[in-house]
């Protein structure tokens, strides 16, 4: 008898309290990739893959508290649609308080506001694996470990509005490193890494501006090259990836001129900050500068297609005089939305990374199918 009584209360308990209900989204991105292999000794080869295009799951919710104020929460974990690698590496998640009329603060594990800006512009963004975005040949996008993080509301001015975003983050480690899904910065204070960024909006144009100081990013990427022996791994100055914090101002640009009709660019320069736990070879960078041009239209009559196509390049160069590394990317497609939450796409591009006089090239092509819950 007491056990039921206590049950009752229990669940009355429950009855009487209100909990807003977690919102659960995420998105299935897969792709067929054909990626043939160039070598510069061994034969040449020709190669499909599949691929998991940052394929995710994820919980948000927030929580009334007063009529100006909530809590808010997120978590995301990336899953490998393709069945390779390992599952559930780390994207963002935090808690934080949002006023409706301060902004929003929150703490956890989060993407830069300069990373943030690329979504704007970065027409293929996740593309073979995540490596014929942007990210796979310029440095900036980054996900940072032991953050606190700051998001303005729409500060409404110019028939716009303007947004303010900053991160402070903490290295609670002995230097940079990767981490699951991200990095860790280098020191203990918290700013001793940061990042902070303003964007404008309205209905014709977007425009931000973004700094990174002291950001753990990859210079010189190689983006989709697929080749065992690639040309430039032959000289033995030849430049590999480098893991290194950055100093990095990134600035954007969004154009909508007539119906349908979105227009992009992005220019970046990045140069190395000594940090603990650089890799070695990134004292022997000078700076990285990067630019995009791209475009997108949404066909007037057939709205359910959409053509786009992009061109990105990014230069580093060397202190020492050793030869820039130049990577350049042209990709082209398009895509069929059946409604907003699946749609199918297809492309093909062509990557260029030069040394002296060295070279690899890497064309791609391929078909994906994207469903959003």
């Amino acid at each position: 008898m007491k056990i039921k009584i206590v049950t009752a209360a229990v669940l009355s308990l429950l009855a009487t309290t209100t909990f807003a209900a977690p919102t659960f989204y995420g998105e299935i991105d897969a792709s067929i990739d054909y990626l043939p292999e160039k070598n510069a000794t061994k034969s040449n080869k020709d190669v499909w893959e599949i691929s998991s295009n940052s394929s995710f799951l994820g919980l948000k919710g927030d929580e009334k508290l007063t009529e100006r104020v909530s809590a808010v929460y997120g978590i995301e974990w990336t899953f490998n649609a393709d069945g390779d690698g390992t599952d559930w590496s780390q994207r963002n998640r935090f808690v934080g308080l949002k006023d409706a009329q301060l902004g929003t603060v929150k703490i956890g594990k989060h993407d830069t506001p300069l990373k943030q800006l690329s979504s704007v512009v970065d027409t293929f963004n996740n593309y073979v694996g995540n490596k014929a975005d942007i990210g796979g040949i310029f440095t900036g996008e980054s996900r940072i470990d032991n953050v606190v993080v700051y998001e303005s509301p729409a500060i409404k001015a110019l028939d716009g509005a303007f947004k303010l975003n900053a991160l402070l983050a903490t290295g609670e480690s002995s230097g940079i490193k990767a981490s699951s899904g991200g990095a860790k910065v280098a020191g203990r204070g918290l700013g001793d890494a940061w990042s902070a960024s303003v964007s404008y909006e309205n209905p014709l144009v977007v425009a931000g501006i973004a700094y990174d100081k002291a950001i753990p990013t990859t210079f010189l990427g190689r983006g989709i090259l697929n080749a065992a022996e690639p040309e430039l791994d032959i000289a033995p100055a030849s430049p590999k990836a480098v893991f290194a914090a950055a100093n990095t101002v990134r600035a954007i640009g969004r154009i909508n001129p007539i119906e349908g009709l979105a227009l992009k660019a992005l220019y970046q320069t990045s140069e190395v900050e000594k940090a603990e736990g650089n890799a070695a070879g990134s004292e022997n960078i000078d700076d990285a500068q990067g630019w995009l041009l791209g475009a997108e239209y949404n066909i007037p009559q057939a709205k359910n297609w959409t053509v786009k196509g992009q061109y990105s390049q990014n230069d580093t160069s060397f202190k020492d005089n050793t030869s820039d590394f130049k990577a350049k990317q042209i990709i082209a497609g398009a895509d069929y939305a059946f409604n907003k939450q699946v749609k199918t796409y297809g492309y093909a591009g062509y990557l260029t990374l030069e040394q002296a006089s060295k070279k690899d090239k890497q064309p791609v092509a391929g078909l994906g199918l994207e469903f959003k819950f």
